[in-house]
């Protein structure tokens, strides 16, 4: 059996790791499956459940996440962008997906204010459906940033505490 590739999105305020999503993408746009469709979640999510559990509470969530990131791969694809899997890099010689370090946002705190967008010059927050801020590629954040913290005056960005990143540094 050939290696899947392996992505990490954000999903229901956690970091979830899928196989075989970059194989899919391909099929569907080979097929020329036209992204926003309602069926087209229907099969994105069955062909992301081949590889990968989807808890039953959690399929709505997964399915906007999914078909966001299949309607980013196909618009890529049309403007002809080559479409690869994004290397994260690493932080003190751990792979940057595995370090949960990478804010939350509070939907009922958030106002929308795009504060935090305006910082972050990572592309870790987009608008949401609803005006409010949302964030759609966590690993991006640069590891033991909070600035964006520091801005959001409705408080509504939480982050680890920067205790949790000394698991990471080697030690002396």
């Amino acid at each position: 059996m050939d290696k899947l590739s392996y992505r990490m999105l954000f999903i229901g305020n956690a970091p979830t790791g899928l196989l075989g999503l970059e194989e899919l993408f391909a099929e569907l746009y080979e097929q020329n499956s036209q992204p926003g469709i309602k069926e087209n979640g229907d099969d994105l999510i069955n062909g992301v459940s081949k590889n990968n559990y989807i808890p039953k509470p959690a399929v709505d969530e997964y399915k906007i996440v999914i078909m966001r990131e299949y309607a980013i791969y196909y618009k890529g694809r049309m403007g002809g962008k080559a479409t690869v899997a994004k290397n994260y890099g690493t932080w003190q010689g751990h792979p940057r997906e595995t370090i949960p370090w990478f804010p939350t946002i509070s939907a009922t705190l958030c106002n929308g204010c795009n504060a935090c967008l305006e910082l972050c010059a990572h592309d870790v927050y987009e608008h949401g459906e609803d005006g409010k801020v949302i964030v759609v590629d966590p690993f991006s954040c640069m590891v033991g940033c909070c600035f964006c913290k520091s801005v959001c005056d409705q408080k509504a960005i939480v982050f680890p505490s920067q205790e949790m990143l000394t698991n990471y540094r080697p030690r002396a």
